[in-house]
């Protein structure tokens, strides 16, 4: 990450905002990634600035929805300002051991600290965004002793050994658990997009903030089904990852970065056809799966779906009404 830069004009802090976003988009999946890899209360650290014992997944995971906020933050920024918010992602990785992880998690957090907190600009140019910035920085701050506090409890505990969950090879030909997958990744890509198209549409509230509440669904079916998935005896996987012979997982692909299309129309046009595969594939899932709480939280996902799905036709033939609307 470029450090120590100087900002002058507003082409220049575009660039730094969008180096931000790109960084801030992938940590908030690559967080949840290794959280959701790691067993649900079974570590434990004292938290440095809540002053608690608490849950180290449980805070993992709540670091990645503050990073997705940041996303949100610099996004909104970066479109006020005339500019095109990038979803270019960096390199998610998942190590075997939990606190490989979250060394590089804290690695990541002074990286970004560094970026936000040595950018330097013209006296008296772009205040807001300077302020912005060191707002975030220390967000960042808090995170990186929260993980240095959970890798020194490991450690403690004797536990700096303990490895993350790993997919049994039987489950490759497991339908119930191929589907799921699938399921999680379209639920991530739909995420994903929902937020792309809210940051176009920033400056409408009323459109924006629609697509934010099917973005926000989507974000929790994605963790509920990262959690149905360790019931079922596997963990949530890393598109396009390539794993190496020390079973480092790496992927430079680890979301979609391209999102077609840029106006209204273009874009539910899009997303309804999205919410219907989605919804096949949930169909298809709950036919064969028992039933018991695992089949009842799915057909919830479902219904959700099936909302937004009734919400995006509308929001399409509502705007094919509207002369000159964009």
């Amino acid at each position: 990450m470029a450090k120590n830069r100087y900002y002058e004009t507003k082409e220049d802090v575009l660039q730094l905002l969008n180096q931000a976003l790109e960084h801030e988009w992938t940590v908030s999946l690559e967080y949840t990634i290794h959280a959701y890899s790691m067993p649900k209360a079974k570590f434990f650290y004292q938290d440095p600035i809540m002053k608690i014992k608490t849950d180290i997944r449980a805070q993992v995971i709540q670091i990645g929805v503050d990073e997705m906020y940041h996303s949100l933050q610099l996004g909104i920024i970066i479109t006020q300002m005339g500019g095109q918010p990038s979803f270019q992602t960096d390199e998610v990785w998942r190590y075997p051991k939990i606190t490989d992880n979250l060394k590089r998690d804290k690695m990541t957090e002074d990286m970004v600290t560094n970026l936000y907190q040595s950018a330097r600009f013209k006296e008296e140019t772009f205040p807001k965004i300077q302020n912005m910035l060191l707002n975030i920085s220390y967000d960042e701050v808090r995170h990186s002793q929260q993980f240095e506090a959970m890798i020194e409890a490991l450690k403690k505990e004797g536990a700096d050994g303990a490895l993350i969950y790993q997919a049994k090879p039987e489950n490759a030909d497991c339908e119930d658990i191929q589907l799921l997958q699938t399921i999680t990744r379209l639920e991530n890509e739909l995420m994903h997009s929902y937020l792309k198209y809210m940051l176009l549409f920033s400056e409408h509230q009323d459109l924006s903030q629609r697509l934010f509440k099917n973005s926000v669904d989507h974000m929790r079916h994605w963790d509920k089904n990262s959690g149905i998935l360790i019931k079922m005896g596997d963990v949530i996987q890393i598109e396009n990852a390539e794993k190496d012979a020390d079973g480092l997982e790496k992927s430079k692909r680890p979301m979609p970065s391209f999102y077609p299309d840029k106006d209204r129309i273009s874009a539910l046009e899009l997303l309804i056809p999205a919410e219907n595969k989605l919804i096949a594939q949930y169909e298809k899932l709950i036919s064969i799966i028992d039933e018991g709480e695992i089949k009842s939280q799915l057909q919830t996902h479902l219904a959700l779906n099936r909302e937004h799905l009734f919400t995006l036709k509308w929001l399409l033939k509502n705007a094919q009404k509207i002369k000159g609307l964009v």
